[in-house]
């Protein structure tokens, strides 16, 4: 036997006073909420804004959600239009638009789309681009961007970053100042200003790095 979850469902309004015994929020309309939330699950399909510390075990949002503070949550499901500012996820999947204002830990960080983030830091991060995306610092062991080649988009499929830095780092379609990895492949339309490697590095013909160091490995 499943066991049903306590449920509230909201359509609209400003919430102060959210239920201690709910266990998932469904939010289907325009609704702001100002208070902490603890829940297992949050579902919002609508226009909703968290101006408070948010803990859930799942995210899914497929409407326009704002989270403003610190959020914790085990699983993050994005197909719509996500902003948030501070938080730590286990794994992300975004199919949709994804903001990160400030920084976001995550350990597993997928992403098809696009993403406009400060500073994102994961164990393991993959990009699929359908248009612009800019990222000012990434960390991560191991990082894959790359372009969608099912969405059929007239922009610019690119990814700008400050500093991109990991372990095993594959790119493409990529202008980044800084590249810091152990084994490094600089993939089509790259332009990347330096190139730091302790182990390996592979450039394809038509990407551009400018300067090429070698680190000892520390």
């Amino acid at each position: 036997m499943i066991q049903k979850l306590r449920t509230v469902t909201l359509t609209n309004g400003t919430i102060k006073d959210l239920s201690a015994e709910c266990e998932q929020l469904n939010i289907r309309g325009f609704v702001t909420l100002h208070q902490e939330i603890r829940i297992k699950k949050i579902s919002t399909h609508g226009h909703s804004s968290f101006h408070s510390r948010v803990e859930a075990q799942v995210l899914n949002s497929s409407g326009s959600c704002s989270i403003r503070e610190f959020c914790e949550i085990n699983e993050v499901k994005n197909a719509g239009n996500l902003t948030m500012r501070n938080g730590r996820v286990s794994k992300l999947n975004s199919s949709g638009k994804l903001t990160i204002e400030q920084n976001l830990q995550a350990e597993q960080f997928h992403a098809v789309g696009l993403v406009k983030a400060k500073e994102i830091e994961a164990k393991h991060f993959q990009l699929k681009m359908s248009g612009g995306n800019e990222i000012g610092t990434l960390i991560a062991d191991v990082i894959h961007v790359e372009k969608d080649t099912l969405s059929i988009s007239f922009l610019k499929k690119k990814l700008n970053c400050k500093c991109i830095k990991g372990e095993q780092i594959h790119l493409s379609y990529t202008d980044a100042e800084i590249v810091d990895g152990d084994i490094v492949v600089v993939g089509d339309n790259c332009h990347i200003q330096t190139l730091y490697y302790t182990k390996s590095y592979s450039i394809a013909k038509n990407a551009k790095v400018q300067q090429i160091i070698r680190r000892e490995k520390e």
